[in-house]
């Protein structure tokens, strides 16, 4: 039997910066996942935890994980070390601050994982990164100009693996196509459905991740008026409905 690891990038609004994502779309997300009794990964950036502490301190409590999605959303391809640097040090900060514990896990934003990242983040203490994504031809459509940072991760392993001595890397799955928020947007959900039984051929440890402003009204963009929220709110309590004696969270994956 397969693992399933459901995981949710929390951070500002796509498009706009604000914060519904956070007021309005984690209580959507809770309402699935409460009723299925369901424990979820939130990688979640630290703007949020400052401005909504009490959200995410209640989702700690709940037993859900609280990890890190960077001290600000910024791409980490694009800082310097010392940047880099900076904003894994902020976010230990911030983590002590409001849970009384660092960070163990971490998602580059848009999966902008580098060398020098993997360094600091196994220098930091961290268990484990999960920002490769193994066979995505999605994320070379989304970003042309990476093409290395894609190359490299489309070959890496598609299962769990020490990507440095004392860290792991916890990729998301992927059969060409993402197993991510998208498909819950598009697809039918028996599709998904048959999409992750593929994925099971493959891998004994599925993940997968949705944005947290997935599930809010974003008239700026064209994909979220052509495939509203509540498609994916449909498709995802159907998912979990019936797998759900197949879920943990993703820090399970490593114990």
């Amino acid at each position: 039997m397969s693992k399933i690891s459901i995981t949710f990038d929390t951070e500002p609004d796509l498009h706009s910066g604000k914060y519904l994502s956070i007021t309005q779309g984690i209580p959507r997300i809770l309402l699935i996942l409460n009723k299925y009794q369901i424990k979820a990964t939130f990688f979640t950036t630290c703007d949020c935890i400052e401005k909504y502490p009490q959200i995410f301190q209640e989702l700690k409590k709940q037993g859900h994980e609280i990890s890190s999605h960077g001290y600000r959303h910024l791409r980490f391809d694009g800082l310097s070390y010392n940047e880099k640097k900076e904003q894994i040090e902020k976010s230990i900060e911030c983590f002590n601050k409001y849970f009384g514990e660092a960070p163990k896990s971490f998602r580059a934003p848009q999966l902008s994982i580098s060398n020098s990242t993997l360094d600091l983040l196994e220098k930091y203490g961290f268990k484990y990164d999960s920002s490769y994504a193994p066979l995505d031809f999605l994320l070379l459509l989304y970003y042309p100009k990476k093409f290395r940072l894609w190359l490299k991760q489309f070959f890496s392993p598609r299962q769990k693996y020490k990507i440095r001595k004392n860290l792991y890397e916890i990729p998301t799955s992927a059969f060409f196509i993402p197993f991510v928020s998208i498909l819950f947007r598009v697809f039918h959900r028996k599709a998904i459905q048959f999409y992750l039984n593929i994925l099971k051929l493959f891998h004994n440890e599925i993940s997968f991740y949705f944005h947290s402003w997935d599930f809010i009204d974003i008239p700026q963009s064209r994909i979220a008026r052509t495939w509203p929220k509540e498609k994916i709110i449909k498709n995802l309590d159907y998912f979990i409905k019936k797998n759900k004696n197949d879920f943990c969270r993703m820090q399970d994956l490593i114990k």
